[in-house]
C-alpha cells in the first residue's frame, strides 16, 4: 500500500515539475526593460554616483534617457535619437545586452553581475554592466535614507563653492607655475643637417573630432604646440567642419635629437575646455582651463601620446599615435606645412583667453546667439534647467527672430518695452507631455527667452488659445556665467 501511495502522489505531482522545467526564466534585459521603475545607469568614484543617466521603458519599445545631476534629480538633458524623440531599443536574443538607438553613437549596454550597494544615501539594486568600454552599474532605487541624502547633497554643493573659490585665485597667478627649459636641456632645432626652426600648420582626426594644429620652432629648439579641437562630427564624411570649439590643448617644451630624429619634450601643457551646448562659436564661453606641468620637483604630470618629427623624401612629418592622419588609407604621419604665421607663446595665449574668460562672465551677452550661449551654460550646471525650467539643448531653436515681432503686454494692458535680445529653445519635453511654460509658434512650441538691461526675461502665454503674450522677470536670477574650473596639476 506504501508503495502505491507513494505512486499516486508521484502522478499527480510530476505534471507540476514538468510545467515548472518548461518555464522559462525570463531574461535579464527583458526584466529590466519590462520593469514599471526608472533605472539609472552610473560609476561610482571615490565612494559617490557619478555620470548619472536616468532610463525609464515604455510598452512601445521607446526609452526616455536623462543624464542628471543626482538620483533625486526631477529634470536633466535629454538623450534623442535622430528625429529629436526618445529613442528605441532593442534586445539582444542571449538576454544580456540592451541596445538604445539614441543618435550616434548607439548606448549600449552589457549586463553582467547582480549588485546590491548603498551609495549616497541610496540603497539600489540591478546589474553592474560594460556601458562604452567602462565599469557601470544599471540599478533601481529600492530604499531612501532621506537624512543622509539631503547631508551628501548639502556637501556637494559646499564643494563646488569651495572650488569656486579656489578657481578665482589661481586663475590671476596660474603662470607663475610655468616651467621653464632647464639650463642642460640638450634642446636643438637641427635635424640631420638642416634647421627646422620656423612655423607649421597641420590637421589631424581625435577620435571623431577635427582639429587644426600650429607648431612654431625658434632657433633654440624650443617649441610651442597649440591644437583647436572641434566637437565631434555627427557624419565623418560630411565636408564641413562641426563649427563647435570643444578644446584648445597648448603645449611648451624643447626639442631633443634621438634615432636621427627630433621628439617633443613637454614641460608645459594649458587645456581650454568650451561650453558646447547652445555656444556661439564667435564668442565661445570658457568651462575650464587646466595647466600641467612636467618638473622634477612635481614629477611627470603632462598625459600625451610620445610626439616626434621625422623627415620623409623632403617632407616633415609630425608622429604622434593619438592623433590619426586625415586619409585613414595613409600610414604616414600628419604634415607639417611652412607657415609665415606665429602664435603667441603659451603665457602669451593664456593671458588673452583668461582675460576673455573675465570680460564673458561679467557681461555674457551681446547677441542673440549670446542668449542661446548664456542658457545652455546655465543648464549644463543645473541638470539642463534655468530656474528649474527644462530646456533641450540639442532640440530645434531659432536665433534669427526680430525682437520688433515679439511685443509683450502687462496685466493693465499696457506694451511692455521690446527686448534687446531673444531666442527660441525648445522646452525638455517628458514622454506625451508639453512644457507648460512654452508658447504656441508657427514652427511649434518653444521657450522664448530675452534680456532687457542685464536683465533674463521669459516670454509666457497666459491664455493657450489667445495670442497675448507677456514677457515675465526671473527674479534674483543676476545675468552671469558660471566660473570656470581652474586647476594646476
Amino acid at each position: 500500500m506504501r508503495k502505491w501511495g507513494l505512486l499516486v502522489v508521484f502522478i499527480l505531482i510530476w505534471p507540476m515539475i514538468g510545467l515548472l522545467g518548461c518555464q522559462r526564466h525570463q531574461p535579464a534585459n527583458q526584466q529590466v526593460t519590462e520593469s514599471d521603475s526608472s533605472w539609472y545607469l552610473y560609476q561610482v568614484n571615490h565612494h559617490n554616483a557619478s555620470n548619472i543617466s536616468r532610463l525609464k521603458f515604455y510598452t512601445d519599445k521607446t526609452v526616455s534617457v536623462q543624464n542628471i545631476r543626482f538620483f533625486s534629480s526631477k529634470t536633466g538633458s535629454n538623450m534623442l535619437n535622430s528625429d529629436f524623440a526618445n529613442p528605441s531599443f532593442k534586445l539582444n536574443a542571449d538576454g544580456k545586452e540592451i541596445i538604445i538607438n539614441t543618435a550616434h553613437p548607439k548606448m549600449i549596454i552589457a549586463l553582467k553581475k547582480s549588485y546590491q550597494h548603498q551609495i549616497n544615501g541610496y540603497t539600489l539594486r540591478g546589474y553592474r554592466v560594460i556601458y562604452q568600454g567602462s565599469n557601470y552599474q544599471l540599478g533601481q532605487v529600492v530604499r531612501v535614507n532621506r537624512a543622509a541624502v539631503k547631508k551628501f547633497q548639502k556637501q556637494q554643493t559646499k564643494h563646488v563653492a569651495q572650488q569656486q573659490n579656489v578657481s578665482d585665485r589661481l586663475g590671476k597667478k596660474l603662470m607663475t607655475h610655468l616651467q621653464p627649459v632647464p639650463a642642460k636641456a640638450k634642446a636643438t632645432a637641427q635635424l640631420g643637417s638642416q634647421k627646422i626652426s620656423g612655423g607649421y600648420n597641420y590637421q589631424t582626426i581625435i577620435h571623431r573630432s577635427r582639429a587644426y594644429g600650429h607648431l612654431d620652432i625658434n632657433d633654440q629648439g624650443h617649441f610651442t604646440n597649440t591644437l583647436y579641437i572641434r566637437a565631434p562630427q555627427d557624419n565623418p564624411l560630411a565636408k564641413t567642419d562641426n563649427p563647435v570649439i570643444w578644446q584648445q590643448q597648448t603645449v611648451s617644451g624643447y626639442l631633443r635629437a634621438l634615432y636621427g630624429k627630433l621628439y617633443l619634450q613637454p614641460l608645459n601643457q594649458l587645456i581650454i575646455k568650451y561650453y558646447t551646448a547652445g555656444q556661439n562659436p564667435q564668442n565661445p564661453v570658457v568651462k575650464s582651463l587646466h595647466l600641467v606641468t612636467n618638473s622634477p620637483k612635481y614629477g611627470t604630470n603632462i598625459k600625451v601620446a610620445r610626439t616626434r618629427i621625422e623627415r620623409q623624401s623632403d617632407k616633415l612629418l609630425l608622429f604622434n599615435e593619438d592623433l590619426q592622419v586625415w586619409n585613414k588609407n595613409s600610414s604616414h604621419g600628419l604634415a607639417l606645412v611652412p607657415t609665415s604665421q606665429k602664435l603667441a607663446a603659451l603665457n602669451d595665449q593664456y593671458q588673452v583667453l583668461y582675460q576673455h574668460y573675465l570680460t564673458l562672465k561679467k557681461n555674457p551677452i551681446a547677441s542673440n546667439a549670446d542668449l542661446r550661449q548664456f542658457v545652455g551654460a546655465i543648464a549644463a550646471n543645473n541638470d539642463s534647467t534655468i530656474a528649474g525650467i527644462g530646456v533641450n539643448m540639442n532640440g530645434n531653436y531659432s536665433i534669427d527672430q526680430k525682437v520688433a515681432d515679439f511685443q509683450g503686454v502687462d496685466k493693465k494692458g499696457n506694451k511692455q518695452p521690446l527686448m534687446q535680445y531673444l531666442v527660441f529653445i525648445e522646452p525638455a519635453v517628458m514622454q506625451e507631455k508639453k512644457s507648460g511654460w512654452s508658447v504656441s509658434t508657427k514652427a511649434g512650441n518653444f521657450l522664448i527667452f530675452g534680456v532687457l538691461q542685464q536683465k533674463l526675461y521669459l516670454l509666457e502665454q497666459p491664455d493657450t488659445d489667445s495670442l497675448t503674450t507677456t514677457w515675465v522677470p526671473f527674479r534674483n536670477f543676476p545675468l552671469r556665467l558660471p566660473t570656470a574650473n581652474i586647476t594646476w596639476n
